[in-house]
């Protein structure tokens, strides 16, 4: 009578070779956190570039956005500062502009002719130069025939 089944060499065999599987897999899904924050950012960069053209759209329909220094009036009723026909580059104009959580944080650097704001998260260190890993930042636009900058760093 012929036995039927597996012999203990082939499902060692088995075991191995799924062990190397799960060797080589799991780094792929260990690091899957740093791709969600990552997309979180690119969710508020896509809603920076939404608002900004909203605003650009605005100064068109006003004719000053060819103007260095000017406003437009914005939902709220209240004039938003603009520059080139886009939003300045500070907290509190684009705190009015979109509404991010409480897991992001706001930093502006620059200078009083032409800033750069900063949005990063909370569980990422503070950002001290355009290469900190996991923010985005927006960069005024520097003459009437150039668009803001909208740039992400990658989450690590």
């Amino acid at each position: 009578m012929k036995a039927k089944g597996f012999t203990l060499i082939e499902l060692v065999v088995v075991i191995v070779i799924l062990g190397i599987l799960a060797a080589v897999a799991a780094p792929k899904f260990i690091n899957l956190s740093a791709e969600a924050r990552t997309s979180t950012l690119h969710a508020v960069k896509a809603s920076m570039q939404g608002a900004a053209g909203l605003i650009y759209s605005k100064s068109l329909v006003k004719g000053n956005h060819k103007e260095i220094n000017s406003t437009v009036t914005i939902s709220d009723g209240n004039e938003l500062r603009i520059r080139y026909g886009y939003p300045r580059a500070n907290e509190p104009e684009w705190k009015r502009l979109i509404d991010v959580d409480e897991n992001f944080k706001y930093k502006t650097f620059g200078t009083s002719s032409l800033n750069v704001l900063v949005i990063y998260r909370n569980d990422s260190p503070e950002p001290t130069n355009a290469g900190s890993p996991c923010m985005v930042y927006y960069l005024e636009p520097t003459n009437p025939n150039t668009p803001p900058r909208y740039e992400l760093n990658d989450c690590e």
